[in-house]
C-alpha cells in the first residue's frame, strides 16, 4: 500500500488525511483475516493437528486457551467491520463510485471466502494475491488521484504475487492437516515437490512483470531496483526446494518469503519517491 501513495505522490497527489485513513483501513483488512482464518482453522480442528511454528500452524491462541472461540470470532468481524466501514466512507465520499464500489465488495470477499471456500478450490492464493497486491494499490492510487491507472496494478502485481508467496509458503508444514479438513489450496493439489519447484516460477514472474513495464515504457525505470531483492528470492526458492516436507527446517525458507516481500515492497515505494524527485514517472 505505501508504494501505491509513492506512485501518486510522484504524480503530484497526496492527501494526509486519505492516505492515513487508507492506511488504517488496510491494516484492518489484513488482521481481519488473520484472526478469522485462526478462528475457521480451530473450528476445523486444522490447528490441533499441526507442528506450530513462527509462521505457519496458526497464532496457538485459540488451542491454549489465551481467547475463546466467540472472542476471537468477534476481534475479527471488529477489524473486518472497521475495515469495510472505512471503504464504506470512501464509497459514499466518491458519490458511490463503481471502481471503489467493487474494491470495497472484493476486499470483503477475499476475507470472509478465504477459510470456507477459496482456500477449499484451489484459488485462494489467486484472491489473496489480488487483494493484498494490485488491487489494494489501485484503490489507495485511486482515492489519492480519483483516476485510473495501469501503474499501480503493474507495481502491484509483484507485491501480490509476494503475499500470495508468503500464504503459498506457509502451507508446506500445514499440508496434511489442510488435505484432512478439505483445504484443497495448491500444495495439496500440487503436491510438496511440484509445488516447490513451482515456486521459482512464481517468483521470477513478480520480477518479470516489473521489467516488462520498464521496457514498455509505462512504469518508472527507476522500478529496477526491485531486483535488488531477487538474490532473496532465490534463496528462498532454493531453501523451500531442498526442505518442501522437513517442518523445522522449512522455518528459515518462510522467514526468507516474508523478508523478501517487505524488501520488494520498500524498493518499489522507494523508486517512486525518488521518481517524484526528480520528475521522472
Amino acid at each position: 500500500m505505501p508504494a501505491g501513495l509513492a506512485i501518486a505522490w510522484s504524480q503530484g497527489h497526496f492527501d494526509p488525511y486519505t492516505a492515513l485513513l487508507t492506511l488504517v483501513g488496510a491494516v484492518c483488512l489484513h488482521a481481519s483475516v488473520n484472526v478469522l482464518n485462526d478462528f475457521f482453522d480451530f473450528r476445523s480442528g486444522i490447528d490441533l493437528a499441526t507442528t506450530p511454528t513462527p509462521f505457519s500452524g496458526g497464532s496457538t491462541i485459540l488451542p491454549k486457551g489465551l481467547m475463546s472461540p466467540r472472542e476471537v470470532l468477534f476481534l475479527g468481524s471488529i477489524l473486518l467491520a472497521a475495515a469495510l466501514g472505512i471503504g464504506s466512507y470512501f464509497v459514499y465520499d466518491f458519490s458511490f463510485n463503481p471502481v471503489l464500489v467493487a474494491l470495497v465488495v472484493f476486499a470483503a470477499f477475499s476475507v470472509v471466502s478465504y477459510s470456507p471456500l477459496t482456500s477449499k478450490h484451489g484459488i485462494g492464493e489467486l484472491v489473496t494475491g489480488l487483494a493484498f497486491g494490485p488491487l489494494l494499490l489501485l484503490g489507495t492510487y485511486y482515492i489519492q488521484v480519483h483516476q485510473l491507472s495501469v501503474v499501480p496494478i503493474i507495481i502491484g502485481l509483484p507485491l501480490g504475487i509476494m503475499t500470495a508467496g508468503i500464504l503459498y509458503v506457509n502451507e508446506f508444514p500445514d499440508t496434511d492437516a489442510d488435505r484432512a479438513a478439505g483445504r484443497n489450496h495448491l500444495v495439496v493439489r500440487w503436491g510438496k515437490a511440484k509445488a516447490a519447484s513451482r515456486l521459482k516460477l512464481t517468483l521470477f514472474s513478480a520480477y518479470a512483470i516489473p521489467v516488462a513495464g520498464v521496457l514498455a515504457g509505462v512504469v518508472s525505470p527507476f522500478a529496477l531496483i526491485v531486483l535488488a531483492s531477487a538474490p532473496k528470492a532465490i534463496s528462498t526458492s532454493r531453501i523451500v526446494s531442498k526442505n518442501c516436507d522437513k517442518v523445522a527446517e522449512l522455518i528459515p525458507g518462510m522467514a526468507s518469503m516474508v523478508m523478501t516481500t517487505l524488501m520488494t515492497g520498500i524498493l518499489l515505494f522507494i523508486a517512486y519517491l525518488v521518481a517524484g524527485l526528480v520528475g521522472l514517472v
